[in-house]
């Protein structure tokens, strides 16, 4: 077996955190697999060579919470999994204190007691350094890896199932950790389901080498990368070379590598810049946005998420919502909801920040059941196929319909189709709504497929006047924009809207004035956008001979 030389922490200097009484949650109820018989008891030592706190004999993971002041919360959390070298836990250094410095920032902190290597005296340190590279330690390590690991997507599942417990968003969970718990953070990127995905994960001097890595799934977490090049375990490689393996998957990765520092430096002062490294972390946090508050709603949960298989390697995430007590005896409109370019992305989740509270309203839910359909358009591609000039005072863009759709639109459509065949639809009401780059999707989605939606209200978004034609005769719109609007200019709109007059389709313009680029807040708050959209179907030949 290739020998892996395993790290421990080393740093002068005590922490001056107090432990606080906050709540401790057991990882597992049950039996844990791997350690089934594992029955020591957990145990703290401050007089140790690290001079550090440190908690060994953790038989039994636990979770310790540190919340937010009153009202300052934000919805995002992170698991903290301190290091020492799966035989400790540098529990003030490099757990309490950072959950204490990050829940200042609104963050709600979730402490990590992994599973460690039995200590059999009350000075692990010692202990553990009197064996320290041979092939016991590190056939010890090797055994424990894993069940470290599995702690951590454990503690990330428990967190994300309980987020309404503790106000959390479900999709603001990620997971940082130090030394040895870089090993545990790190895993948890490599293999996952969709219950313990981090959302994103911070190693902090990791270790992590290429024995330990696997192929990175096709949307690996984004990664903030943390070492000093003057690591005395020799770590600041396997930093490296997983930054590097994010650049070559193209996965959003930062890395800071400090000059100096050391191992295990954590919320120790130096006087030297790796001080600073966690508001730099901060930064990271907040370019992200997970330091802003959160605009998730529970309720949103009854919009189920699956996913569209639209080819081999292209996949739709889509959230949906069947109507209260559905009854497949019946049939229902279909809302296809495409959303603006800000919410792409791959977590499912980000389509709903606008629209999707309308059809949940009570009134909604009862006068106007629907399946409503919220797809995701993954980062870096667009519902419409168009170019854009953004040297252009008002940008410019140019919708391309002679060419082929994007494939995201093109899924929707087919996912539209599908549900349609497969569910209790009524296929003559089948509508079509979409804000900003979804607007733009609206209009293409209607060229392309003309006979498919009885209505379109395509929210300040544009189109190719100059293709409509008269084979668009079967659908109804009903165009919003503001007139303020500096991201997409009101003229798009007005052309698209002027086109539709002249083709003679039915068409309603309605134009906010003084509102900039948010008017899909003044679309959605019509009280009348929900019975224009019921009150059409699809116009066919027969009824306009009529």
């Amino acid at each position: 077996m290739t020998k892996i030389a395993i790290f421990f922490i080393i740093f002068l200097g005590l922490s001056n955190s107090i432990f606080s009484q906050n709540q401790v949650i057991p990882l597992y109820n049950k039996a844990i697999k791997g350690s089934e018989n594992w029955n020591w008891e957990e145990a703290e030592n401050t007089k140790n060579d690290w001079g550090l706190r440190i908690v060994y004999n953790v038989s039994k993971p636990t979770l310790t919470v540190f919340k937010p002041e009153e009202g300052k919360a934000n919805g995002t959390s992170i698991i903290i999994a301190p290091g020492g070298a799966f035989r400790a836990l540098s529990i003030d250094n490099e757990g309490y204190d950072v959950a204490k410095w990050l829940a200042n920032k609104g963050i709600t902190c979730f402490v990590l007691k992994y599973r460690l290597i039995k200590s059999n005296t009350t000075d692990p340190v010692t202990e553990m350094n009197a064996i320290w590279g041979s092939e016991k330690f590190n056939q010890q390590n090797m055994e424990l890896i894993p069940l470290a690991i599995e702690d951590g997507r454990n503690a990330i599942a428990y967190v994300r199932e309980h987020a309404d417990e503790f106000k959390l968003d479900p999709n603001r969970v990620g997971i940082m950790g130090f030394s040895a718990g870089g090993t545990v953070t790190a895993g948890t990127a490599y293999s996952y389901t969709e219950a313990n995905k981090p959302n994103f994960i911070a190693p902090v001097y990791a270790f992590f080498p290429k024995a330990l890595q696997g192929k990175l799934d096709a949307q690996a977490p984004p990664a903030f990368i943390i070492a000093a090049s003057d690591d005395n375990l020799d770590l600041a490689s396997h930093s490296v070379d997983l930054y590097s393996q994010w650049l070559a998957n193209k996965q959003q990765a930062e890395l800071h590598l400090y000059a100096k520092g050391g191992h295990g430096f954590g919320m120790a002062k130096q006087k030297i810049p790796t001080d600073n490294w966690i508001e730099r972390f901060s930064d990271w946090l907040q370019m992200n946005n997970w330091l802003t508050k959160s605009n998730y709603d529970p309720a949103l949960k009854a919009y189920e998420k699956k996913s569209f298989a639209f080819a081999a390697d292209k996949k739709l995430p889509y959230r949906i919502l069947y109507p209260e007590n559905y009854d497949r005896n019946k049939k229902y409109p279909l809302i296809l909801v495409l959303h603006g370019g800000g919410e792409r992305g791959d977590d499912n989740e980000k389509q709903l920040i606008h629209g999707s509270k309308l059809f949940l309203t009570p009134a909604n839910r009862t006068n106007y059941p629907a399946i409503v359909v919220f797809p995701q358009c993954p980062s870096n591609t667009y519902w419409a196929n168009s170019t854009i000039d953004r040297t252009k005072n008002p940008i410019e863009r140019t919708f391309n319909y002679n060419d082929t759709s994007t494939w995201p639109l093109a899924a929707s459509v087919a996912l539209v189709k599908k549900i349609a065949d497969e569910e209790s639809v009524d296929k003559g009401r089948i509508y079509i709504t979409g804000l900003s780059m979804g607007g733009m999707g609206t209009f293409e989605a209607v060229y392309r497929n003309p006979n498919l939606f009885a209505a379109a209200a395509p929210i300040c978004g544009g189109g190719n006047d100059s293709l409509y034609n008269n084979s668009i005769k079967s659908t109804a719109f009903r165009v919003f924009h503001g007139d303020a609007d500096v991201v997409v200019n009101v003229d798009l709109s007005r052309k698209m809207v002027a086109r539709l007059k002249e083709l003679k389709v039915p068409v309603e313009y309605i134009e906010y004035r003084g509102v900039n680029h948010n008017s899909w807040d003044n679309a959605f708050a019509e009280p009348t956008f929900m019975s224009w959209l019921f009150q059409h179907q699809m116009i066919t030949d027969k009824k306009r001979k009529k």
